[in-house]
């Protein structure tokens, strides 16, 4: 198997631990020293250990496992510290990551036995851990995702003592399962134009202004575009700016978002994108086109998914002596003095109540709520999306249930844009996943037909898979953008290779469209006649019948692969309004003292539809700017 970077790491972190002297309470007997090896079934493939035991205890252990980047790093590594430090397999599993963390304790217990070791003993439970009843701190936070670690950091680095609570067992969130990429205006890294007219830059600044209500905006979006098309059609400069990010966000969302608070994000994408690299975060050095973003801005992750945006912010609190990170701690309801918040109450894993209290403020970073199917029902009006029950999927964590929009709500918040619900076409049919996705470039419905532009909004395209024959349809590539399976990963660090050979997630590939076309029971001939039509277009250089006009390029290079996608709940756009400052607002629009609000779980920014690529500029921009906000208590 591939022994994947962060298997290594682990080693290292026993290793170490095995050095200080932590890696096992006391010697036990009937357990024969040597190395041993078990392979288990873990969420997503097989989990195998490598166990050393030495005079008597467990000293190393290496893991190697296929399941989700990050959340199954820290599951595995959570579980693997504290079996280590009590040699006793009777551990809690990692709320979030049960699957992961039962499947490692399995292979534990598969080692032991082959050494021979008393089960008696290692089968002992861990001491129950004793849960505090009340803490203090400058500020609270509640949420462990991109948001709420952007908040602590900043706040963090402002100089206040920070309490972060995460009902998970794990960091990160949604925010951890992201596709990794970054929209934001970048000269160094922009083919910017150099010859495009000043007028065009004051139409822009004009346009937002008048919040592109004006005829001369819909002249701008026209003449924008046309550049545009002539600039992919003829690898030609573009043009791009702050306000031009603005706009297009803003229009992207149907005009529904709020364009100043719109402006803010965009204004700040590039200098929290500097913050992150500060950090650590490393970007790819070439520019790309994010699906879903409208425009070639965006910075993708170098570390898998979102992993490299959270380890960037985890590196920063590992360095700060001011921040207590508190796991399995559920927040329930904010502390009132008054009409200002005070604080947190929230519940300990063992069901216990903690009373959190804060000196400046609360910043609330839950996320949104696409995996709550009440919620999403009761707000799920119009015609846009008629059901989004239980038979339909969510890409989201199942920990992602709105539970701080609940908690704004009954200290005064107002909610906004609630009907604004997101699917993103692109998922796995039975899972919801992102991190599978090895490239997006041509989609067939079951007819072998193309039937919606790939580069478009993803609202647009999720409603047109939803009407294809079994709502579902194939991403179809070729050898022509990926010439090597084995060094061609997914947004998860796997494999194309790993997929194939293994059969995950659907993936399929064959020497001929025609021998694709049966691999995935579509008609052969139509899909050969609508690949062809598609290169084309390609080879035209010309906006194609769907208005797809980015093109990376053509597909006639064999081996060809297909693999199912489907619309599932991605993104809720709507939630708490807040102001520039991040202060959550009440029904008069008032500020609420005390209480900020950041990334998802705020409804006042992405309007009716949010770009590809802006998820995480929302939680980086208003994350640090919420930390800072709470830290002054302003």
């Amino acid at each position: 198997m591939n022994k994947k970077l962060l298997a290594k790491l682990f080693s290292l972190i026993l290793v170490f631990s095995v050095i200080s002297g932590c890696s096992a309470k006391e010697s036990k007997p009937n357990i024969t020293d040597g190395k041993y090896e078990a392979t288990t079934s873990g969420m997503h493939g097989e989990l195998s250990i490598s166990m050393v035991v030495e005079n008597g205890s467990v000293s190393f252990i290496q893991v190697d496992h296929q399941d989700t980047p990050g959340i199954a790093d820290q599951a595995v590594n959570s579980v693997m510290l504290e079996f280590m430090d009590n040699q006793a397999i009777g551990v809690d599993t990692v709320t979030g990551a049960t699957i992961t963390s039962s499947a490692f304790l399995r292979a534990v217990e598969d080692c032991l036995v082959q050494a021979n070791a008393n089960m008696e003993i290692f089968g002992d439970d861990a001491p129950a851990k004793k849960y505090e009843q009340e803490l203090s701190a400058d500020v609270i936070i509640v949420g462990g995702g991109g948001a709420g670690l952007a908040a602590a950091a900043s706040a963090s680095e402002a100089g206040a003592s920070v309490i972060l609570i995460e009902k998970a067992g794990f960091l990160g969130g949604n925010s951890i399962v992201a596709g990794g990429i970054y929209n934001a205006p970048d000269p160094s890294k922009q083919d910017v134009a150099k010859n495009v007219s000043g007028d065009l830059g004051s139409l822009i600044e004009f346009a937002v202004n008048e919040k592109a209500v004006s005829e001369e905006h819909e002249e701008l979006m026209a003449t924008v575009k046309a550049q545009y098309v002539e600039f992919l059609t003829s690898n030609r400069a573009i043009f791009d700016s702050p306000e031009w990010f603005a706009l297009q966000t803003w229009n992207g969302g149907d005009k529904v978002g709020d364009l100043n608070m719109v402006q803010i994000m965009a204004d700040n994408a590039l200098p929290s994108l500097k913050w992150l690299e500060s950090l650590g975060m490393e970007f790819n050095q070439e520019i790309s086109h994010g699906g879903g973003s409208l425009y070639p801005r965006t910075h993708g992750s170098v570390a898998p998914n979102g992993t490299g945006f959270i380890n960037a912010y985890n590196n920063a609190l590992a360095n700060s002596e001011n921040v207590k990170i508190l796991y399995d701690t559920n927040g329930t309801e904010l502390i009132m003095d008054g009409d200002k918040v005070v604080g947190v109450t929230a519940t300990n894993k063992d069901g216990s109540i903690l009373t959190l209290n804060s000196k400046n403020g609360v910043v609330l970073a839950t996320g949104g709520f696409a995996g709550n199917v009440e919620l999403r029902q009761e707000y799920c009006e119009g015609e846009k999306w008629p059901d989004l029950g239980a038979d339909v999927i969510t890409s989201n964590m199942p920990s992602v249930t709105g539970d701080g929009i609940f908690m704004a709500q009954d200290a005064g918040a107002k909610l906004v844009s609630m009907d604004q619900i997101q699917l993103l076409p692109y998922c796995n049919p039975t899972t919801g996943a992102t991190y599978d996705i090895v490239t997006v470039d041509v989609f067939i419905n079951q007819e072998g037909e193309r039937f919606v532009r790939e580069d478009g909004r993803r609202d647009e395209m999720s409603k047109a898979i939803i009407e294809q024959t079994g709502s579902i349809m194939y991403s179809i590539f070729s050898a022509d953008t990926v010439q090597d399976p084995a060094t061609t990963h997914s947004l998860g660090g796997k494999t194309l290779e790993y997929y194939l050979e293994n059969n995950v997630s659907g993936y399929v590939g064959a020497p001929t469209l025609e021998e694709l076309a049966v691999l995935i029971d579509v008609p052969a001939e139509a899909l050969v006649q609508s690949i062809a039509e598609f290169n084309d277009y390609v080879d035209a250089g010309v906006e194609d019948e769907f208005g797809r006009v980015s093109y990376s390029s053509k597909i006639e290079t064999g081996p060809f692969y297909a693999y199912p996608r489907k619309p599932a709940v991605h993104h809720t756009m709507g939630g708490v309004n807040i102001d520039e400052s991040t202060h959550v607002l009440n029904d008069n629009d008032m500020p609420i003292s005390g209480l900020y609000a950041a990334g998802e779980i705020t409804g006042n920014i992405h309007g009716a539809n949010r770009l590809g690529g802006n998820a995480i500029v929302d939680f980086a921009v208003f994350g640090q700017l919420a930390g800072i906000a709470a830290a002054s208590g302003e």
